[in-house]
């Protein structure tokens, strides 16, 4: 008798759509409420620190004398203070996602490079 329930639920699940994704050949829908990753455009900025010092998690560190702009994106909570502070307007939040990596680096961005 402990057939009968199972072969119920084995012929309806046979008619129903599929409950994931097939995923390397689909990709995945993007959510609007993701924010993506911190994109700088360095050759706008004048290294003036006002992000890092913003920044509540303090992932980004700004060198002026090197003129060197540095994320730890580990640390990054990508809340978007920093966007709203920069007085140049340099800083977006991308929609995409930052490349998966299992290494705990820090994104150093110099000028012409």
């Amino acid at each position: 008798m402990g057939f009968l329930p199972i072969a119920k639920i084995i012929l309806s699940s046979l008619f129903k759509k599929e409950a994931t994704l097939k995923y390397p050949f689909e990709p995945m829908p993007k959510d609007p409420l993701v924010r993506g990753h911190l994109h700088i455009d360095i050759n706008d900025c004048i290294f003036c620190g006002i992000c890092g010092r913003k920044c509540p998690t303090h992932a980004i560190t700004v060198s002026k004398e090197n003129k060197e702009w540095e994320i730890a994106r580990f640390q990054c909570i990508v809340c978007g203070a920093c966007t709203e502070v920069c007085p140049k307007k340099c800083l977006h939040l991308q929609p995409d996602l930052t490349p998966a990596s299992d290494e705990r680096t820090k994104d150093k961005v110099t000028p012409g490079a």
